[in-house]
């Protein structure tokens, strides 16, 4: 086992989206405090841009009916479709608000998911709900059925992530990123930025009210515990909520505090999503983190800000949005780990 600090200096090549366009290159950096992050990345492995010039890419979710991934660009109201054979494709417009004269921009759709009934679930900040598309990932169409977009009489403030569970409930976050204002916003309506749960009755039901900023989340491979990162830069972290059969919080405790890492350069805690090994691959200041299920950060790629993270359906890439570029990353075979639970609780 190594001891922190290995720092690797390296190359990350990236490989331009269209293939007339030249190979670009960054020089990038990778610190390793503990010798299983190259279980998962290997010094010369390459990271490719698969898109460039976006205006905000958020909420990546691999679909494996159409063999693709799908992404959102929040700053230009859409979902894009990108895959090995077509590159990037429009998928889905308007994909958070109905285009209109509001000078209000940043209104797309922000996280995604697929359900167990192969429908997109979408985020939809500038509508304030969480949606579903009614028609199937392989007719694509603007035409949304809303799921939630109130608690107790209230507006939501702006979801921004979700992740379905197996048993087919939703849960998000709903921060004020999308609106005019944030947590200044004068169109706030609830006296919290919340974690929420849509059960398969429509009922919704806070899970966790004491982030001022809750925004990427995801389940542990078991899904007994939900993981959800706070994106205020005084307190970027990530936090455990344990959850009992029936879904309900059964206590909560603090995964990883990235504090000491703000000064590294843009971005906090933000976008994630778990490895087959229960891994944690998460957005962190200026770039991606590894993280044990303990809550041990094995090392970090320097790649500038990134908002979001997913896997295809075997492992084999991560897939990286950044505020204006699609990224992808080979990764090392999936190795299985003996997890010590008493560290999980």
């Amino acid at each position: 086992m190594r001891n922190w600090i290995v720092v690797i200096c390296y190359c990350l090549f990236f490989s331009a989206f269209a293939s007339s366009n030249p190979t670009r290159s960054l020089n990038g950096k990778i610190v390793v405090y503990d010798e299983r992050f190259y279980d998962f990345v290997d010094n010369d492995s390459e990271a490719e841009v698969l898109a460039s010039d976006l205006g905000w890419a958020e909420g990546p979710v691999w679909s494996n009916t159409l063999g693709s991934l799908l992404f959102s660009d929040v700053a230009s109201d859409k979902v894009y479709r990108w895959d090995d054979s077509n590159g990037l494709r429009d998928y889905l417009f308007p994909s958070g608000h109905p285009p209109d004269s509001s000078p209000t921009a940043w209104r797309g759709s922000n996280g995604l998911a697929i359900d167990q009934n192969d429908t997109l679930i979408l985020a939809q900040q500038g509508n304030r709900k969480i949606s579903s598309m009614l028609k199937p990932l392989t007719h694509p169409a603007p035409e949304y059925f809303t799921l939630a977009d109130r608690f107790q009489d209230h507006s939501l403030n702006s979801p921004n992530d979700l992740v379905v569970h197996r048993s087919g409930a939703i849960f998000f976050t709903d921060p004020p990123y999308g609106l005019a204002g944030f947590e200044k916003s004068p169109d706030i309506e609830l006296d919290f930025f919340g974690v929420f749960r849509l059960s398969l009755q429509g009922e919704l039901i806070p899970v966790f009210q004491s982030l001022n900023k809750p925004n990427g989340i995801a389940l542990s491979m078991d899904q007994d515990r939900l993981y959800v990162s706070n994106s205020d830069k005084e307190s970027p972290k990530i936090i455990v909520l344990n959850l009992d059969k029936e879904l309900n919080l059964q206590g909560h405790r603090l995964l990883f505090d990235a504090s000491k890492l703000v000064a590294d350069g843009p971005g906090s805690t933000d976008g994630m999503a778990v490895h087959a090994s229960d891994f944690v691959f998460t957005s962190i200041p200026n770039g991606v983190g590894i993280l044990s299920p303990e809550g041990v950060l094995l090392g970090k790629i320097a790649l500038g800000q990134v908002t979001n993270v997913t896997f295809d359906t075997a492992f084999t890439y991560l897939y990286i949005t950044t505020p204006n570029q699609l990224l992808r990353l080979k990764l090392n075979e999936y190795i299985e780990y003996p997890l010590n639970q008493s560290l999980l609780n």
